[in-house]
């Protein structure tokens, strides 16, 4: 009895932790940004889990920039990216902190496009599909790990 509520705390405990990174990290963003008469942007941002569930549709008015914005760096150093307004406003492109790389493409790309004053811009961050490998890798690892743990000790 003992063997199987451990077996089963271990089951739960991995599927629980490959849910919160599956949640966290499993979303894509398309960026639609169209340019207005007084030479700003309104941008629509759409968020969708698994590339297929919209989470959430965020619009910013007077959008005159992008750039990249670092965290205090108490613990390293993360970056996003983020719209600035004519009224001086900031809004993040995603609430996700993460490697400077990534955020520097993402500005580089969309800043380009708003300095070529380019009537409408299209810009998409896919889902990193590499998580599921991981996570689902740690998870048989774990629960392997935990099926030899809770395998009775063999007599000789």
């Amino acid at each position: 009895m003992k063997r199987l509520l451990v077996s089963l705390l271990i089951f739960f405990g991995t599927l629980c932790f490959a849910m919160i990174f599956v949640v966290a990290f499993m979303n894509s963003r398309e960026l639609d940004c169209v340019r207005q008469p007084n030479e700003s942007y309104t941008c629509r941002v759409i968020t969708k889990f698994f590339d297929r569930f919209q989470t959430s549709d965020r619009t910013f008015d007077q959008v005159i920039d992008i750039i990249k914005v670092e965290d205090d760096c108490d613990e390293g150093c993360s970056y996003r990216a983020e719209f600035v307004s004519s009224d001086g406003g900031y809004y993040p492109l995603s609430t996700v902190w993460t490697d400077e790389g990534v955020v520097r493409k993402q500005v580089n790309e969309i800043k380009s496009q708003m300095s070529n004053q380019t009537q409408h811009i299209h810009y998409k961050v896919d889902p990193p599909w590499w998580v599921l490998y991981l996570i689902g890798g740690l998870s048989v690892m774990i629960l392997v790990m935990g099926w030899f743990l809770t395998k009775p000790a063999r007599s000789n």
